[in-house]
This record gives structure tokens, C-alpha cells and sequence, in this order.
């Protein structure tokens, strides 16, 4: 299954990265970068972890936003396509290969562990969270931007830059996922209270703490956050 959905990602990377190219030049990429400043000294460090970071988009904010970045995803051609924007850049991130499900850290890393339309397309969602709980340092926050896709049907209409079909591709493989099966994001905050973390929260929209007109965005903002003690 792993290997399918590396595929089916490694089919986008040069479209997401052009895409992301173009969204430097949106009011979107700086109220990110705003909305990262105003996160940064709420944190116990700098130290991020972004999981899923496809072309580096969101790497690549993180670090002028002040943070220490690794960043990892598991489409080799995602990571070669983020390194080579960075580097264009002049942005320091480290960028690896990961699979979320398998976080290849020491405990205790992490100040945030950040990730973006990812886990709709993970397997095991209860593993990842788990394993963001690992990586997080004590009060550290994990933060999830995702949507409820799975009663949802993809369509390739508005995507004809992509591959053909990959939208199908997305269905199928969205549609052999246990969290496609559970409303969105309350199975969520259930698995994080179960895996451990405290005052979990998924009251807000993404358009919302974008400071965004209403409707921008049905994405959620889930956040969860490791006990001090």
C-alpha cells in the first residue's frame, strides 16, 4: 500500500512544485508565514517537524519564519523537487525520505510536528499520531491541516495540468483507508486523546486562523499537545 501511494505522489511532484512556485507570489504564502511567526514563541523551541512537505512549500515558510526544519515525505521525487527549491532559495531545511508511519527520530525531538493534506492519505492514522506523540518534545504541539474526504469524490476536472486519471487514482486509494470511513475531524481527536495528547482541539478552520474570508478553505485545524509532565 506504502509503495502505491509513494507512487501515486511521485506522479505530482514537478506539478506541485510548480503550483507552489506561483503560491509565492499570494497573499496566501505570507499570512502562513504570519500565522507561523505568531505560533513561534508560544512553542517550548523551534525545533519542526513537517511531515508530507511535498515540494517544501511549507518547509520553506517554517524557516523564514524562524524554525529549525526538518521536513520529510515519502515521495523521493517530492524531496528532489523540495531540495532543489530550497536550494534556489537559499533556505536551510532537512529534507529526508520517511515514511510518517515509521518516524526515524529520537524521542523528544520536536517543538512541532506540522503536517498538511497527509493524513487522509496514510494508512494507519492511529501509528503516525503515535509517533508524532514519540517525537514531540514535552508540551510540544502537533498540528494537522486536513479535510473530510472520505464520503467525497474527487474529480480531474480542474486538475488537467495532472496526470490523467490521478484523480481516480485518489479515490481508490482513498477509498482503501480506514479513515476514509470516520467523520472528520472527530475520529481524529479521539485517537490523539487516546494516543496521549491534551487539550486537543479541532474547533477552527483553516480560513479562520488565516484571517481568510469565510469559505476559502473547509479545511480543519487539529492541534494536540504532548503533557509537560
Amino acid at each position: 500500500m506504502m509503495q502505491e501511494i509513494a507512487a501515486y505522489w511521485d506522479k505530482q511532484s514537478a506539478i506541485w512544485r510548480e503550483e507552489k512556485q506561483d503560491a509565492w507570489t499570494q497573499p496566501v504564502t505570507q499570512q502562513w508565514l504570519t500565522y507561523f511567526k505568531l505560533l513561534l514563541p508560544r512553542l517550548q523551541g523551534n525545533r519542526v517537524l513537517e511531515v508530507g512537505t511535498a515540494s517544501g512549500y511549507f518547509a520553506n515558510i517554517l524557516a523564514q519564519a524562524g524554525y529549525e526544519v526538518t521536513a520529510v515525505d515519502i515521495s523521493e521525487n517530492m524531496i528532489t523537487e523540495a531540495k532543489a527549491v530550497s536550494a534556489a532559495l537559499n533556505v536551510p531545511v532537512n529534507y529526508q525520505v520517511m515514511d510518517a508511519q515509521q518516524l526515524a527520530f529520537p524521542e523528544n525531538r520536536f517543538d512541532l510536528v506540522f503536517t498538511r493534506l497527509m493524513t487522509w492519505t496514510t494508512p494507519d492514522v492511529k501509528t503516525f499520531y503515535r509517533e508524532c506523540f514519540k517525537v514531540l518534545t514535552p508540551g510540544g504541539l502537533l498540528l494537522n491541516f486536513d479535510g473530510d474526504f472520505g464520503a467525497c469524490r474527487f474529480s480531474q476536472e480542474g486538475h488537467e495540468k495532472y496526470p490523467a486519471d490521478i484523480m481516480e487514482e485518489a479515490n481508490r486509494i482513498k477509498s482503501q483507508l480506514d479513515i476514509s470511513k470516520h467523520p472528520r475531524p472527530a475520529k481524529d481527536v479521539a485517537i490523539l486523546q487516546a494516543a496521549g495528547f491534551v487539550e486537543v482541539s479541532a474547533a477552527a478552520r483553516e480560513d479562520e486562523v488565516l484571517l481568510q474570508p469565510e469559505g476559502t478553505s473547509d479545511l480543519f485545524e487539529l492541534k494536540g499537545y504532548k503533557p509537560l509532565h
